[in-house]
């Protein structure tokens, strides 16, 4: 399984395209990753490039006037709000976003929302002390993460800082904590987390993500 965003994903972050909150983790990715940063520099540039070569084509008269109504009528702009500066090691593309406080789900693990206004993904940042293993899971959407510090491995391979670990509804896996670094990332979920396993039917009541 590849460290970076697939093609099509890459592709739609740098068409604008994608979820908020799915959005939000690949940019945290592009920020810390050299290799995902200039293949997404490439497709905007393509994507550029293309809307040079579209002929213009005229608007009919009363379309026009109805989107020189709409500018006419349009508020004036608000003064741009200054966003909050980062958290130390945080990426900057987290400034915008409330982060709220970080909260225990299970020994050694703790969970730090991060509210992303009209998201249809669900954005938090997870923290897991060395050495930890993760219950057992599935997904009925998708879970995009980027990991900011440490690493964890599965099933599918290891994972370490600045590494994009993308999983839909066909990946189940038991991540694994790295045994001396711990480990810390940013998920964006859609859909819902099954959990697997005695211990994970009894943790699933408790953990609502």
């Amino acid at each position: 399984m590849t460290r970076r965003p697939s093609q099509e994903t890459l592709a739609a972050f740098a068409a604008g395209t994608l979820d908020e909150g799915l959005s939000l983790v690949v940019a945290a990715h592009v920020a810390v990753n050299p290799r995902s940063a200039a293949a997404y520099r490439d497709l905007s540039a393509i994507g550029g490039a293309m809307l040079e070569d579209i002929e213009p084509a005229e608007m009919e008269s009363a379309s026009r006037d109805e989107v020189l109504a709409r500018i006419d009528a349009s508020p004036a702009p608000l003064a741009p709000v200054a966003a909050t500066p980062p958290e130390p090691g945080l990426p900057a593309v987290l400034a915008p976003y409330r982060l709220g406080r970080w909260m225990p789900i299970g020994r050694g693990v703790a969970l730090r929302r991060v509210e992303v206004p009209g998201a249809e993904a669900r954005v938090f940042m997870l923290r897991a002390k060395p050495g930890i293993w993760l219950p057992a899971h599935r997904h009925t959407g998708c879970e995009w993460t980027t990991i900011l510090d440490g690493a964890y491995e599965h099933e599918h391979g290891r994972y370490a800082a600045g590494d994009f670990d993308e999983a839909d509804e066909e990946h189940a896996h038991t991540p694994h904590v790295d045994s001396k670094l711990g480990c810390t990332c940013i998920v964006a979920l859609t859909g819902k987390v099954v959990f697997e396993g005695w211990l994970g039917r009894m943790l699933q009541p408790l953990v609502r993500l």
